[in-house]
């Protein structure tokens, strides 16, 4: 399992390591691995399922149970977790649908980046060079 910087992992949050788990099976060589990118927030008493990535600056909701890949900047929340929206880098919720057209832009209304939708997750528009700012 790898966390990449400036993650937030929240109180009890789980990470499994193997997919289908028996006390009296050893299972060691099947441990899945899970990368969580940089910037990400794991919120309390979520769960994340071994073998899949949480993208950057992605927020995984309290208690929510991840069993697959999340998008860069996607808010996820339930069981199993669901898309339900995008968040800035600055954690924001941003009033842009999770199926929005790639044309679609959105503002933070906190800190004023604007955003639109690019290959795995959102893009900013107007970075320099986005990968490197807070």
């Amino acid at each position: 399992m790898t966390l990449e910087d400036d993650v937030f992992c929240g109180p009890h949050c789980v990470f499994t390591n193997v997919t289908r788990p028996r006390a009296e099976v050893d299972r060691k060589a099947e441990l899945d691995p899970t990368l969580v990118r940089r910037g990400a927030t794991v919120g309390a008493n979520a769960t994340i399922v071994c073998g899949h990535t949480i993208g950057q600056w992605a927020f995984v909701g309290a208690g929510a149970v991840v069993v697959r890949d999340v998008a860069d900047q996607a808010l996820v929340v339930g069981n199993p977790a669901t898309q339900v929206g995008w968040v800035c880098r600055c954690g924001e919720k941003l009033a842009l649908a999770v199926e929005a057209a790639p044309s679609d832009r959105a503002e933070c209304t906190r800190c004023g980046r604007s955003w639109q939708r690019g290959d795995g997750g959102l893009v900013e528009v107007g970075a320099a060079n986005a990968e490197d700012q807070p």
